[in-house]
């Protein structure tokens, strides 16, 4: 009998494994505003897939990673949009809270805050691979960045 409250005890005092953080994505307004936008990061085991979508084109379009330069002190990942000539570039704000998009000609640019995935008060369900820590999902925009050549 010892034993086997030994045993139980010791499974239910182990740390449980979290499950890896595979996605994150970061929003202009929200679901229910007429003009959101979202950025949304996912590492998948084909690699990583980054997709902006917007009200107008709700399933998105996925992004085409082209580099990443130096802007002014900052890590700058340039992707391309289906159809559009310019790259865009994505990188952090000075604080570090939330991302930048801008287009190379200046005309468009938003700040893409940290989006949650998962119960609003009591209502919905929890993504385990969801980033909805700023440290998680900023971590896998860091990776994204490293694996782009």
């Amino acid at each position: 009998m010892f034993s086997l409250l030994t045993v139980c005890l010791t499974l239910l005092s182990r740390p449980t494994l979290a499950q890896e953080k595979t996605s994150a994505f970061f929003m202009v307004g929200d679901c229910a505003s007429p003009d959101w936008e979202k950025l949304s990061f996912e590492k998948t085991k084909a690699g990583s897939v980054l997709t902006y979508a917007y009200k107008q084109h709700e399933d998105g379009v996925r992004l085409q990673p082209v580099g990443v330069k130096s802007v002014n002190g900052q890590r700058v990942l340039l992707v391309r949009m289906p159809g559009v000539s310019q790259p865009y570039m994505i990188r952090r704000d000075r604080a570090g809270e939330r991302l930048v998009m801008t287009s190379q000609d200046g005309r468009y640019r938003k700040l893409f805050k940290l989006g949650y995935e998962g119960p609003v008060n009591g209502v919905g369900t929890f993504c385990e691979t969801c980033a909805n820590e700023p440290a998680d999902a900023f971590r896998l925009v860091d990776a994204y960045f490293s694996s782009v050549r």
